[in-house]
């Protein structure tokens, strides 16, 4: 390939998802190089300085899409006509651009604006990601079928507006159902169908990046009992890409090795790169783009066909996949020795343990009988401990009277909380004391005996009416056991006695937003907050 570099770009133009620049001469020459993707796909950008010193031309690198449209499934969708009365609802609630469920990928050029309005460029070179067909979650309208991803929506929002928008939220409950990640056999079909289309429009390059495998920061390297790690997922679609390359004849721009040999430090996860890390990936680019002979200024205009049968299959690029992948698989095989050396070892140390479970049976057998021994000791001591308790009840209760008794009884209760039969004994002393009432009935809760529970809740408002801390147990309680109008009816009835107690409302509005009464909720909620500064509307 022509590599000479007398002639470097003399000029630039960026906006916020392109960049043009040029040479100083044969500026009609001029090369397109279209991204559609989200997150990993900016680090393309650090290839221009590469690309200034040989340009001979007008060269536009253009990214268009964020992430919530990155899937190969939502991408194909551009190509079908969904009615626009249909789409609307869904651009004007999840914030969506209004080309979004537009063509835009499969277009032999695209426009860029520069100084003097716009500029058209052929598509030279795609460059695409499976990042978000490894990751991403998509959601499908349940009458029309169409898809979307939600994410821009959840994340881009602050939680006193998503509180306020509580009706966007179930009214996407109502339309949409959640159809998950892609399995690797939905993204073959998938990502085969979108390569093939990109290819009976333009007589385009296709590079694809493949996904980083290992798990930036994760300190496991064994995940023999791990029933699906996403390493393995991700090793899985990389395979799966590089039999794709073969088939369709696209390149891929292999992350996981530029990755690997640079180190991860300072990555959050798979798919986000620190700035210090694009400059690899921008060379790896550059070194697929200078192999296809992007840049060298064509002699004679070529047909649609030749250029679109210029390239072999990549049996040299595929090759370093397969010795890349290899070497994980060499590294997995060894562990894997070692493993089958430690179940040797261990199968021979089952031997000794034997002998030692042996020993262990007979001494425990011999343990066994003398526990039995003091349990009968025990038994005959309970009996008198028992007899001593009564005798100690009447004693308390003729010198200290019931309190004295009481006192007896809340001592017992503290150091054994569970102890229903406790609870039970106290009240027969008396049976109006709120307090015993109420422990006993969040003993209750806490083994999920909840109707038992609401019971003493209940019991003890017969003699304790206006107790609110009841109250609140007893809604608590009715909501943990799904009876919904007693709760709220319990709530309310806890904001009578006490308004200025924050939770209250907070809890009521909970259940008000749950059941779809959206405005007395956000209510509620604003009651609430004021509670907690210390104020009440």
């Amino acid at each position: 390939m022509e590599t000479n570099i007398e002639r470097n770009a003399t000029g630039e133009y960026m906006d916020s998802n392109h960049i043009i620049f040029w040479s100083d001469s044969q500026r009609e020459n001029k090369i397109g190089i279209y991204i559609m993707g989200g997150c990993d796909l900016p680090s393309a950008f650090s290839c221009v300085p590469l690309i200034k010193p040989i340009l001979k031309g007008t060269c536009c690198i253009l990214k268009e899409g964020q992430i919530e449209k990155s899937r190969s499934d939502i991408l194909l969708q551009s190509l079908k006509n969904h009615p626009q009365d249909l789409l609307a609802p869904v651009l004007e609630k999840f914030y969506l651009p209004g080309n979004f469920f537009e063509n835009q990928l499969f277009k032999s050029n695209f426009l860029a604006s520069n100084s003097n309005g716009f500029e058209e460029f052929p598509k030279q070179v795609v460059i695409l990601s499976i990042a978000a067909d490894v990751a991403r979650v998509v959601y499908q309208h349940r009458e029309h079928g169409f898809l979307i991803d939600p994410s821009g929506w959840w994340n881009n929002q602050r939680i006193d507006l998503m509180l306020r928008d509580l009706s966007s939220a179930n009214w996407f409950r109502k339309h949409f159902v959640s159809l998950g990640r892609m399995t690797v056999e939905a993204f073959i079909e998938s990502f085969t169908e979108l390569i093939s289309q990109i290819q009976g429009v333009t007589n385009a390059h296709i590079l694809v990046f493949n996904t980083l495998t290992i798990e930036p920061g994760n300190i496991n390297h064994n995940y023999q009992f791990v029933k699906r790690p996403e390493t393995l997922r991700r090793r899985e679609f990389n395979f799966a890409l590089v039999e794709l390359s073969r088939k369709l004849n696209f390149w891929i721009v292999d992350i996981d090795k530029v990755l690997k040999q640079t180190r991860t430090k300072n990555m959050v996860d798979f798919a986000h790169f620190p700035v210090e890390l694009y400059q690899p990936i921008g060379q790896e680019v550059y070194r697929i783009l200078e192999e296809l002979d992007i840049f060298k200024v064509p002699t004679q205009p070529a047909s649609d066909s030749s250029r679109h049968k210029k390239l072999p299959p990549q049996k040299h690029q595929t090759q370093t996949l397969l010795e890349s992948l290899q070497a994980q698989l060499d590294q997995k095989n060894q562990e894997l020795e070692a493993q089958q050396l430690e179940t040797l070892q261990a199968k021979a140390d089952i031997g000794q343990y034997r002998e030692s479970l042996q020993q262990v049976q007979i001494q425990t057998q011999i343990q066994i009988e003398q526990l039995q021994t003091q349990l009968q000791q025990s038994q005959s001591q309970l009996h008198t401990s028992q007899t001593e308790l009564v005798q100690l009840k009447s004693y308390l209760q003729q010198t200290q009277g019931v309190e004295g008794v009481m006192s007896y009884y809340r001592s017992r209760i503290a150091s054994n909380p569970d102890n229903i039969q406790l609870y039970h004994q106290a009240l027969t002393i008396k049976q109006d004391d709120a307090q015993i009432h109420l422990q006993l009935g969040n003993a209750l809760v806490r083994q999920n005996r909840f109707c038992d529970a609401i019971a003493t809740y209940q019991t003890a408002l017969q003699f304790h009416p206006d107790n609110f801390e009841i109250h609140l147990e007893l809604g608590k309680t009715l909501e943990k056991d799904q009876k919904w109008d007693e709760a709220i009816a319990s709530y309310r009835h806890v904001i009578e006695l006490n308004p200025d107690y924050a939770w209250s409302h907070k809890y009521l509005g909970d259940i008000l937003a749950e059941r779809g009464q959206i405005n007395e909720a956000s209510v509620c909620y604003r009651r609430f907050c004021n509670c907690k500064r210390g104020f009440l509307n």
